[in-house]
């Protein structure tokens, strides 16, 4: 009956009859269906009902999340769909053609390694999506120190060998997925970006986005995988505070040498925390990537120490705080142009 040895897993909460379609032209691509009724309520029973003729629907009675729905059926694909080797998540309100769908399941299949739907961005978008987007980008660049074009992009493609990490992802709303991705990233494990079109149904309202409490969900979310790089940034200021007080160095340059003596201690420092808690596949390409990110960051701040102590007559660590904050958006656009911590290359 379904020739394809994939399945489309649609996560869905109080669904518009384009639930229907997109059921249906799935179901006639060849793909087994699974839809998530993320405690819609009986008001939506009869969509649903009629979604079985092309799919197949587990529920639970209370509204859990995105998160919570996308990782039922991660679960149930893993103990009851084991003929299938690849999981495609799609959301169920239009937003994703049926094409590339498709195109995310044969690039998936075709290299086996997860693969993120990227969007064009070519059309009109809501301003409640353009927040989110536009703050996900920026926070997950700085926390990461790689830059992704779309990171909120619900179309996505996994093998099946990748389901028991996904379940163990946490976070149960909107942030799940961004959790996912940075896991990817922080893991340094493979993914393949992929250009999808850009669908914004009714200006998107059949979305359930909260933009504020959503928003600030998924930053948090982010900031968390961050706090290794918070909390190592705040002990080199101290550190370079006190070195820079009590250790003499008989030189002109004093500050300069106590900033890059403190520097180098964080930056092992670093390296060495990173590879314990995210223990990444490819252990050399995180070390290069947070040498060349952080040696950049070190001209930026010795830059900034030079300036406002030595010209400005500032506090040392009033005047790390400082420059932290203010080589933010640099960082931003510098992790955005350079290649070297591009996450993957974009495939039309």
């Amino acid at each position: 009956m379904f020739s394809k040895d994939g399945v489309v897993l649609l996560p869905s909460y109080q669904p518009e009859k384009t639930l229907i379609n997109l059921s249906r032209g799935l179901f006639e691509e060849g793909f087994k269906v699974l839809i998530v009724d993320d405690g819609s309520g009986p008001t939506y029973s009869q969509i649903f009902k009629d979604c079985e003729k092309y799919a197949t629907i587990i529920s639970y009675e209370k509204n859990r999340g995105k998160g919570d729905a996308l990782k039922y059926g991660f679960k149930y694909c893993y103990d009851n769909l084991k003929d299938y080797k690849y999981v495609v998540t799609a959301d169920g309100d239009g937003q994703h053609r049926i094409d590339d769908i498709v195109r995310v399941y044969e690039r998936t299949k075709k290299y086996n390694v997860s693969v993120i739907g990227v969007r064009k961005f070519d059309v009109k978008v809501p301003i409640k999506s353009k927040i989110g987007n536009t703050m996900s980008k920026f926070n997950q660049s700085l926390v990461t120190a790689r830059y992704m074009h779309d990171n909120q992009c619900g179309l996505r493609g996994f093998p099946y060998s990748m389901i028991p990490d996904l379940l163990k992802i946490f976070g149960n709303r909107y942030e799940y997925e961004m959790n996912v991705l940075t896991f990817l990233q922080v893991k340094e494990l493979p993914f393949h970006c992929l250009r999808i079109q850009t669908i914004y149904e009714n200006n998107n309202s059949g979305s359930h986005f909260r933009p504020i409490a959503d928003t600030l969900r998924i930053q948090s979310s982010i900031l968390l995988y961050g706090l290794i790089n918070i909390l190592l940034y705040i002990a080199l200021a101290i550190a370079n505070y006190f070195v820079y007080k009590y250790v003499s160095f008989n030189l002109p340059i004093d500050l300069e040498i106590s900033t890059a003596v403190c520097f180098v201690g964080y930056l092992i420092a670093m390296i060495a925390v990173k590879l314990i808690f995210f223990r990444p596949k490819y252990p050399a390409k995180l070390i290069l990537r947070v040498v060349v990110y952080e040696l950049l960051k070190f001209i930026a701040i010795l830059a900034s120490v030079t300036l406002f102590i030595r010209v400005l007559n500032m506090n040392l660590f009033v005047t790390y705080l400082l420059a932290y904050v203010l080589i933010l958006f640099p960082r931003f656009y510098l992790t955005k142009g350079i290649g070297l911590v591009y996450d993957a290359s974009i495939d039309e």
